[in-house]
C-alpha cells in the first residue's frame, strides 16, 4: 500500500513539475495533471484513458491525437445522450482547449481510448501516454493504471 501511494505520489509530483520547467524552443503551456487508465476487464483489449488539461498560455490549442506503447490504436472520444441513449463517437477534430480553460477528460464524457492492447495491464502500473497538441507539439505524460473502483475515491481538487 506504500509503495504504491509513493508511486502515485512521485507519479503526481513529476506531472506537476514537468509543466514547470526551464524555457525550451517550444515550451509547453498544457499542463497535464492527474492522468491515469482504467484496468481492463478480463479478456478485454480496450480501456480508457482520462486526464485533466489546463491551458495555461495565451493562445487556444488542440489535442489531436493520442499514443502509448500498450495499445496498437489510441482514439479521442466523446460520450453523449441521444434519445435517453449513451452513444460513444471518435472526435476526429479533437479538443479545443481556450487560453486558460480547464478540461476533464472523465468517465462518462470526453476520454481517451485504447484499442487492441499490446499485453495485460494491471492497476499499480505505470505507462507513458503521448499526447498531441496542434500548437505545443507532443507532450509524454506518465499515467497509472487504477482499477475503477479506485478512481471514484480519487481527489479532483485541482491546485
Amino acid at each position: 500500500m506504500f509503495r504504491y501511494l509513493g508511486l502515485l505520489f512521485f507519479v503526481n509530483a513529476s506531472l506537476v513539475f514537468a509543466g514547470h520547467h526551464e524555457p525550451t524552443e517550444h515550451p509547453s503551456e498544457m499542463h497535464i495533471m492527474n492522468a491515469w487508465v482504467k484496468e481492463p476487464l478480463p479478456g478485454v483489449d480496450a480501456t480508457a484513458a482520462y486526464l485533466f488539461i489546463h491551458n495555461h498560455g495565451e493562445l487556444a490549442d488542440r489535442l489531436i491525437g493520442v499514443s502509448t506503447s500498450i495499445a496498437k490504436l489510441s482514439e479521442i472520444h466523446e460520450m453523449s445522450h441521444d434519445d435517453g441513449v449513451m452513444k460513444m463517437r471518435r472526435l476526429d477534430s479533437g479538443i479545443l482547449i481556450a487560453p486558460d480553460q480547464k478540461v476533464q477528460l472523465e468517465s462518462g464524457g470526453l476520454h481517451i481510448m485504447l484499442f487492441n492492447l499490446n499485453k495485460s495491464i494491471m492497476a499499480g502500473e505505470a505507462y507513458v501516454l503521448t499526447l498531441e497538441f496542434e500548437r505545443s507539439g507532443q507532450l509524454d505524460v506518465p499515467v497509472i493504471v487504477k482499477k475503477l473502483a479506485d478512481s471514484q475515491s480519487h481527489d479532483h481538487h485541482h491546485h
